[in-house]
């Protein structure tokens, strides 16, 4: 019996040493895993901030094409218009209407 208890003794205090081990163990992973975590937030938060970024710089373009766009519709506007088109016909193809007297200076 006392043998017994004497191997008792010995596989309680290899345990208690394991148990040692594995607390140290479950220590080492546990600040692995909060190492990777805090790793994969800080590129989470670096991706967002680039993203916010590019997101700026899109809002600013997309301001500029709206611009552009308006100019656009404005020229379109003007060039379907009586007054464009008589510019045109007067200024480009010298053109007149039919009740215009036409002046021609000569210089000599």
């Amino acid at each position: 019996m006392t043998q017994e208890v004497i191997r008792l003794d010995k596989v309680k205090s290899k345990n208690r040493a394991f148990g040692g081990i594995r607390v140290l163990v479950r220590i080492v992973l546990l600040s692995i895993v909060v190492t990777m975590m805090l790793s994969a937030a800080s590129y989470i938060m670096d991706n967002i901030s680039r993203v916010e970024a590019q997101r700026e710089v899109i809002a600013i373009e997309i301001a500029h094409a709206e611009a552009r766009r308006l100019e656009i519709e404005d020229s379109v506007a003007y060039t379907e218009s009586i007054d464009f088109i008589e510019y045109i016909a007067r200024n480009v193809l010298n053109l007149v209407r039919r009740d215009e007297i036409i002046f021609i200076m000569t210089t000599e």
